[in-house]
């Protein structure tokens, strides 16, 4: 990884649509030269996938919540289970420290945001916040 490779890597980040001869433009290079190295980094795990960003709020989605989570017992794998079953859970992160998972989750209302903390309760004890302004 050089410079380049950064400067390739934060253009895709603000927009994975972006041409090769776009990028080789920005950064003086020809298109084909910034797709062999898009194709190296991927080829190499640097670069997992490309995705889109997506307003929840604009899709009815007014609550975001982060809950930690204290798993009840060792049934770490029916829990996953049912967050990768739930699409209103966006991101889980298998943390050290306080808890066992910090989930994040996109909401539409009070009463979905209750029947998704009884369904966590049937695993797990947990603490929720609620987003009240996103930041960055």
């Amino acid at each position: 990884m050089d410079e380049i490779d950064f400067q390739i890597l934060e253009l895709l980040k603000h927009n994975s649509r972006i041409q090769w001869k776009e990028i080789g433009k920005l950064i003086h290079m020809t298109g084909q030269a910034v797709g062999n190295r898009i194709r190296r980094m991927e080829e190499e795990g640097i670069i997992e996938q490309y995705t889109i960003a997506v307003n929840e709020l604009k899709l009815g989605k007014s609550i975001q919540a982060f809950i930690m989570v204290f798993l009840k017992s060792n049934h770490h794998l029916e829990f996953q289970k049912y967050l990768k079953g739930n699409p209103d859970i966006k991101e889980v992160h298998r943390i050290s420290g306080e808890g066992c998972y910090l989930i994040k989750a996109s909401i539409s209302d009070q009463l979905a945001l209750n029947n998704t903390l009884d369904e966590i309760l049937k695993y797990a004890n947990y603490r929720v916040n609620i987003s009240i302004g996103k930041i960055k």
